[in-house]
């Protein structure tokens, strides 16, 4: 919380304590007196401001010289912003969830341009609550659904203020925000029961349905006439080592989970426990995820300082991909961080459990020394340069793995396939594996900088000899198109099947002519068929909205923790 402002008594604006204390020493009041740096700086900025002006005078004689098609003259204002200062005829708002929170900067960057006509496209216009749809409703000036009515009268307003309504004479307090009242509050507030049922009636079949043109590509499919997508479950069993490895470190999970249902902390605990789930999924991958993790060479002693090593995100322990900083200073992968978030429902540091600040938008500067390698072709921080690679054991889904690519190969010669997976280290270690056995392939990671992005995609695209993509999900789930593929390996599930289905996306498009063959790795009696079984259950949300991830199909209840953890 801010602390609160004072009032000046001179000009009336607001300041914290301290800065009040200098806007009247220098600038506000009789006594205030500018030093000469600030006298200059005030000359100065008075002559750009006029530069500026010029500048706007002259930018506008010559749109109106060029006929740009401007006919209105009160379409352009010179003291706003141009793309504001303009009233377009149509504006369509491209990828439309990236103004979900309306509190943003960029919605409301978006919220302020005019004009006469607006189009919203997303692919997931739903993704955490109900609430994020709103921003899109508002975008479109949908009447009445995005305005905020008056009790008294038949005015409306699409923003609401504390002070009174500047287009009637009645309270502000007497004004509503349709939305809220009809469709987020009892949505939000009143559970399983009667008012909710109607509220998601009136959200599905009286808004959307007026509001949305929905296209799928099963509905689309003449027309798009895309080749068939197969996906297929494979099955495995860990050998003896690998099984019991995971049968110790599940007791000992279980164990600690036990210790926080008996002592009541279990939603204080969120982040211990996504570690104990992280530790897991990866020890399933390959026990050396977990033994030669860099949260276990730390606590050995074994791992060079933070100067000159890559952080590791909090939540999954992995070099950070997408880095976001909290204001305690912990840093962490955006994709985990808004995971995380989205179970506990609050934002909260999972490292210290404070509510701080946390920007998604900015990007940390984290000291890298990308090119310093032990091991040709990898990052000083991968997962090999900790391990003794003349005694290195294969793992069951490497092995499944390699199974998969040449039976690929075998049905056709000149197939490429691309490997998901969440844990970057594993990525390495299936990397090493396939280039001993003569497999060439490329890999990409969040972490990499735009060039090399660009040049693993080339090579993936133009080398008939590059096989296999190795690929983060968070870094290629979405944003791409690698048509050149037929083939996706997903080797480990993911808490949203939307996740899963937006990287399987990224192969089957306009521009595939083969057959898409889709191969998801489970190992049996894991962690990971409980997984599964959680993904069954949230994709029954979909019917239920317009076809986007709701808040259910992102969020873990207290209850699925328990589940996972059930013997």
């Amino acid at each position: 919380m801010m602390p609160p402002k004072e009032k000046c008594q001179y000009c009336g604006k607001s300041f914290l304590a301290k800065k009040k204390y200098y806007h009247q020493l220098y600038f506000c009041g009789p006594s205030a007196v500018r030093t000469e740096k600030q006298s200059r700086q005030v000359k100065k900025k008075t002559e750009v401001t006029r530069g500026m002006d010029k500048g706007a005078s002259k930018m506008s004689c010559n749109e109106n010289e060029m006929n740009m098609g401007v006919e209105d003259s009160d379409a352009i204002h010179r003291d706003m912003p141009l793309l504001h200062a303009v009233k377009w005829l149509r504006i369509i708002l491209d990828e439309a969830h990236y103004i979900k929170s309306r509190h943003s900067n960029t919605a409301k960057a978006v919220l302020a341009l005019e004009s006469s006509y607006k189009w919203a496209l997303s692919g997931t216009p739903l993704q955490n609550r109900v609430g994020e749809l709103y921003s899109l409703v508002r975008f479109l000036q949908i009447i009445p659904y995005s305005y905020y009515l008056c009790k008294d009268c038949d005015c409306r307003t699409l923003d609401h203020s504390s002070k009174e309504c500047p287009n009637c004479s009645h309270s502000s307090v007497r004004h509503f925000c349709w939305w809220n009242k009809y469709v987020s509050t009892p949505i939000q507030s009143f559970g399983n029961g009667n008012v909710r049922k109607r509220a998601m009636i009136l959200l599905k079949h009286k808004v959307l349905k007026n509001i949305i043109l929905r296209r799928t590509k099963i509905g689309r499919a003449a027309d798009l006439a895309l080749p068939p997508r197969i996906v297929s479950l494979r099955r495995d069993c860990l050998d003896i080592k690998e099984l019991d490895y995971y049968e110790s470190l599940y007791k000992e999970s279980q164990a600690q989970f036990n210790t926080y249902v008996a002592a009541n902390t279990l939603k204080n605990n969120y982040a211990h426990i996504f570690d104990l789930l992280t530790r897991l999924r990866q020890a399933v991958d390959h026990p050396y995820l977990v033994v030669y993790s860099q949260a276990a060479a730390r606590k050995g002693g074994d791992v060079v300082s933070n100067a000159t090593a890559e952080q590791a995100c909090g939540i999954c322990h992995e070099p950070v991909e997408d880095p976001v900083v909290t204001s305690c200073e912990h840093i962490f992968c955006k994709t985990c961080l808004m995971d995380f978030s989205a179970a506990l429902g609050q934002v909260s540091c999972p490292s210290c459990s404070q509510l701080p600040t946390v920007d998604l938008t900015s990007h940390k500067d984290v000291e890298y020394q990308a090119n310093k390698t032990t091991v040709k072709g990898f990052r000083f921080s991968s997962i090999l340069n900790r391990i003794n690679l003349e005694n290195f054991q294969t793992s069951t889904k490497i092995e499944a793995l390699r199974q998969e690519i040449r039976s690929m190969v075998e049905r056709d010669g000149s197939a490429k396939g691309i490997v998901f997976s969440q844990f970057t280290s594993f990525l390495d270690l299936i990397n090493f594996s396939l280039h001993e056995s003569g497999v060439s392939c490329v890999q990409l990671t969040g972490n990499m900088t735009m060039a090399a992005r660009d040049a693993a995609i080339k090579r993936f695209t133009n080398d008939p000899d590059c096989r296999i993509f190795l690929m983060s999900l968070k870094a290629g789930g979405v944003a791409l198109n690698l048509t050149v593929a037929s083939h996706v390996f997903l080797m480990d599930p993911w808490w949203n099947p939307a996740a899963e289905r937006q990287a399987q996306d990224r192969i089957h498009r306009i521009g595939q002519f083969k057959p898409i063959r889709i191969v998801r790795f489970i190992i049996e009696n894991t962690v990971e068929e409980k997984i599964l079984k959680l993904q069954a259950k949230k994709e029954l949300v979909f019917e239920g909205t317009i076809g986007g991830s709701s808040d259910a199909l992102r969020k873990l209840t207290e209850g699925d923790l328990r589940f996972l953890f059930a013997t």
